[in-house]
């Protein structure tokens, strides 16, 4: 008798459980070098595996990026950026939601994993979760440093590609 209300518990919560794939927005990385502000390769395709039930702070799972889709208004620096992210030998960019921590309203701190160029690092996003006509929308903000993920920064003649790169996430996920 206890097995079989575990098990019906446990369906029901899957039920109101909700899959969200990922339905239209851009993540978008921003660094610059002296001189050039405007570097900001983005991406407006992913792959979701997350899931949420009717409360935003229930969200968790991996939103999945391919290297390779990264793009920004100029090609040559395009080659050099997948040249340097081994976009070929190492295409996946993830997001693993551990903790979706509350901060009033529909503000969030979104904490867990980022694995990028084959290394994984904890990092936190600091954004709004909302949702209205079956769609949750994220927009959120982070940064990170290209050497903790074993990326060296692009040398342009004398000049040194900044290591920080900030990001911004403003997507569209459909339950």
């Amino acid at each position: 008798m206890i097995k079989l209300s575990i098990t019906a518990l446990l369906l029901a919560s899957s039920l109101t459980a909700g899959n969200l794939s990922f339905d239209s927005g851009m993540i978008k990385a921003h660094t610059e070098v002296f001189g050039d502000n405007t570097i900001d390769p983005m991406v407006k395709k992913a792959q979701s595996r997350l899931s949420m039930d009717d409360k935003a702070d229930s969200l968790h799972g991996v939103i999945e990026v391919n290297a390779a889709e990264l793009f920004s208004d100029n090609a040559k620096r395009d080659e050099h950026m997948h040249e340097v992210l081994e976009s070929g030998a190492i295409p996946k960019i993830s997001f693993d939601i551990k903790e979706m921590v509350a901060k009033g309203g529909d503000k969030y701190t979104l904490k867990g994993a980022l694995s990028l160029h084959g290394v994984t690092k904890p990092i936190s996003f600091e954004g709004s979760v909302s949702e209205a006509g079956g769609k949750v929308h994220i927009v959120a903000k982070s940064s990170l440093k290209m050497t903790d993920f074993g990326i060296k920064p692009i040398k342009m003649m004398f000049l040194t590609v900044r290591d920080q790169v900030d990001l911004n996430v403003d997507i569209s996920l459909k339950r």
